[in-house]
This record gives C-alpha cells, structure tokens and sequence, in this order.
C-alpha cells in the first residue's frame, strides 16, 4: 500500500522519522539536492517516464493538423483529457512514487495509480474552491478602481496615462492571483501523499509556504528561468527567417522538454513536501 505521510499532529502514535522509516538525509537536503535527487528517480522509476512520454506525445499530436480530420467535439474532449491527465494525474502518481522510495517502501505501478484514481475527487474538490477566491478576490478588489474611474472626468488612461492604468490593473488582478498560486502550491501533494481532505489540504499548504518562504521563493526563481532557458532558443528561432522550416521541429521538442522537465519539478515538490511535513 501506498504511504501516506501527514504531520506530526496528525499521526496516530509517534511521529519521529525513524518510526516513520524516514531517513535524516531526507530531512537535510537542500532545494537542489532535491532535484538532483528527483533525475536520479526517473533512472529508478521508469514508469514516471512512460507515463508522461504518452501525455507528452497525446499533447503533441493534438497540435499537429492530422488530428484536424477528427470532429472538433472529439478533439475537444481529448485536449481535456490530456490536460486532466498532465495536471492532476501525473502529479498524483509521481507523488506517490516519491512518498514510497522516501520511506524505504517502493510504491508498484498498480499501487501508485491507484492512489492516483482514488485522490481524483479530492484534487478535483480543491480546484473547485481554489477557482472561487481566484476568480472573485480581484473582482473585490478592483471595485475601488472602478468607482474611482467613475468619478474621474474623462477616460482613465486619457487622465493618467497608459502605464499608470497598466500597473494598477497588474497588480489589482495579478498579485492576489499569484500570492493565492504560490500558498497553495503544495495542495496537490497534501491531497495525494497526506490523504487530506480538500479544506486540510488548503490548510497545510498554507502553513508549509510560510514557515519555508525563502526556500520555496528559490524554487519558483529556479522553475521561472529553466522555462525561460528552454523556450528561449523556439523564441529566437521564431524570429530568425532562415529557421523558419525548423520552428515547428524546433517548437515540439521544446515543448516536449519543457513538460518533462515540470515532471522533474514535480517530483522535487513531492520531495520538499515530505521534507518539511515531517520536519
């Protein structure tokens, strides 16, 4: 059976790693350790590899026109299905692949997928009630600025220029958006690896975010400029004339390296959150 891992509060009985069969090594590694720990996984699990190397190539065949000749209906539910799969299932099973090589217990195939299946509702509950304050917390805030432009005489951007109006919209919509990304960032392990319910998940996520700030800001500078880097060369060869016959080449396995190196992410998520759950 999968393990599953929450906090000390939460265990019945005692909590210390040693019963928990957790390594203090776990405990000890830092965000690249972490990672370099995760490349090393993929060698160990090669399932993780064929799971997403055929979510990655559903994706890639769903851009190319071939798939055209299917009706747009059809289409439509295979680009939901992918997305749902590389979202949600994919994160689930490499978490619970994580969990089991942590605590010295290797999760099967058929185990980790079934702890995949059974947390769907869970995960699929959590991205119910993240959408609410995602979607209504900048509407709130974004009142003020709208009974603001209804006092002033004339148009916003005419009064205060475009890149006033620009800044204010940015920060009215984006900063809750991304504060809301970055405290529930760990929801999906919480419900996956922890088998909490979508509320405790919120909750736990919260908590490891702000006790663990700094790391996790180094993480998301880390995970921005590996994006960057690996897009980059599709970007500038976009715009170079005599590559253009190899963008669409160049434009898919930059994609496709790109999704596998969030699947190395995922894994270092997994790991981070059983370092500092138990920590």
């Amino acid at each position: 059976m999968a393990p599953t891992i929450k906090t000390r509060e939460d265990v019945d009985g005692c909590g210390c790693l040693e019963c928990r069969n957790i390594e203090t090594t776990t405990t000890n590694r830092t965000v690249f350790d972490a990672l370099a720990w995760s490349v090393r996984l993929f060698r160990s699990s090669p399932s993780i590899v064929v799971f997403a190397g055929v979510v990655i190539l559903a994706n890639r065949l769903l851009e190319t026109a071939s798939i055209d000749v299917l009706p747009l209906p059809v289409i439509d539910v295979f680009e939901a299905l992918t997305a749902f799969a590389f979202v949600f299932l994919i994160r689930a099973y490499v978490g619970t692949i994580v969990a089991g090589e942590l605590t010295s217990d290797p999760v099967t195939i058929r185990e980790g997928l079934h702890r995949s299946l059974a947390r769907i509702p869970a995960l699929v509950g959590v991205f119910l009630l993240l959408v609410f304050p995602i979607l209504m917390i900048p509407s709130i805030l974004s009142l003020p600025l709208l009974v603001l432009v209804g006092v002033l005489p004339g148009h916003p951007v005419e009064v205060v220029g475009f890149p006033v109006v620009a800044a204010v919209l940015g920060i009215v919509f984006a900063v809750p958006f991304l504060l809301l990304l970055f405290k529930f960032w760990f929801v999906p392990e919480a419900c996956v690896i922890g088998q909490y319910g979508p509320v405790e998940s919120l909750r736990v996520s919260w908590r490891i975010t702000t006790n663990y700030r700094r790391k996790f800001v180094l993480i998301v500078v880390i995970a921005v400029g590996s994006g960057i880097s690996l897009y980059l060369p599709t970007s500038l060869a976009g715009m170079a004339t005599n590559l253009a016959p190899l963008n669409p080449a160049l434009r898919a396995i930059s994609s496709s390296v790109g999704e596998l190196l969030s699947i190395v992410w995922t894994s270092a998520y997994a790991h981070i959150y059983v370092q500092e759950i138990v920590s």
